[in-house]
């Protein structure tokens, strides 16, 4: 029993010191932002994508901030929401669009791996990845589109902008309203966390990813693939060793090697979504609403990777 409370505490604070400073920079950016009047500055590159979809231009500073953290991005639109800035639906549309510069960035990691282990191979997985990253945005911003109404014109651009505070004025400002928004996701993220790493170490997780790949036989993949799925389910990096050493003795071909990482991937996400829903979505947005957004954004990435997986098992 020691042993189970000593090793659950330890990686909650694992998980603790991995989320929550990252929360916090992100609420403690956006009220630097709004401190010092910078709002329509920063968004400016983002623009067109918000007001296609009818977001506020604050949903594109949150967007730009994914390709520096993606929890802080989540917590900068929290914050918007609770300010009455933004909606929740609208908060919901710019979290689902956050996703895509989040798997931009995956290269970052991805590439140093697939394309040296799987060559050619690799490099094409990770473009299907993109692809599907920007069909699923280009959903949500139909679905924004279709679903909010156009916001209104942003106040500095038909007016003259305040005068902007000083330095030590505006960081004093931000730190003062910071407070309110962090008290808020703090009383809600711990606690969440501190359950995730208590479900990790009574292998939920493990247990869930057992039944998911019992899933792997629904689709057209080789036997041999099942043991890149099962290594998948431990982390990307082993799925990839076992796909290169399959690759190479020739036992799959790089279409089948392509096919089988995909389904992986499809398997794969759900245990990823409920250990990401706990400590960050949950965390950030509280646990029904982050739970509304973590469905969405998992549900309609598996939908669009199952067409694809469909439409390559036609092909090839």
């Amino acid at each position: 029993m020691n042993a189970f409370l000593q090793e659950t505490a330890l990686l909650a604070l694992d998980l603790l010191i991995r989320t929550i400073p990252m929360m916090v920079a992100g609420v403690f950016a956006a009220e630097l932002i709004m401190a010092f009047n910078a709002t329509a500055r920063i968004s400016r590159v983002s623009r067109p994508l918000t007001i296609w979809s009818n977001l506020h231009h604050e949903c594109g500073i949150s967007f730009m901030m994914v390709f520096i953290s993606p929890k802080a991005a989540n917590a900068m639109l929290a914050k918007y929401h609770r300010d009455g800035i933004i909606t929740r639906r609208e908060m919901v549309v710019a979290a689902l669009m956050n996703s895509f510069p989040n798997v931009m960035m995956h290269w970052r990691y991805l590439l140093p791996v697939y394309v040296p282990l799987l060559g050619l191979t690799g490099l094409v997985y990770f473009a299907i990845l993109v692809v599907v990253g920007i069909i699923k945005t280009v959903i949500v911003m139909v679905a924004g589109r279709w679903m909010l109404p156009v916001p209104a014109t942003p106040e500095e651009e038909t007016n003259t902008p305040p005068p902007r505070p000083g330095w030590k004025e505006g960081v004093q400002k931000a730190m003062k309203t910071s407070a309110t928004s962090l008290r808020h996701i703090l009383i809600i993220s711990v606690p969440t966390i501190i359950i995730v790493a208590v479900f990790i170490s009574l292998g939920f997780f493990d247990t869930v990813a057992d039944v998911m790949q019992g899933f792997g036989a629904c689709f057209p993949i080789p036997a041999a693939g099942f043991a890149i799925i099962a290594a998948q389910f431990g982390s990307f990096i082993a799925g990839a060793s076992v796909a290169s050493t399959l690759l190479v003795a020739g036992t799959l071909s790089p279409q089948e090697i392509i096919l089988t990482l995909l389904v992986g991937n499809i398997l794969s996400s759900v245990t990823r979504a409920i250990r990401w829903y706990g400590t960050s979505y949950a965390a950030i947005f509280g646990p029904r609403t982050g739970a509304v957004i973590q469905g969405l954004s998992t549900g309609l990435r598996v939908v669009v990777m199952i067409a694809i997986v469909a439409a390559l098992s036609f092909v090839w």
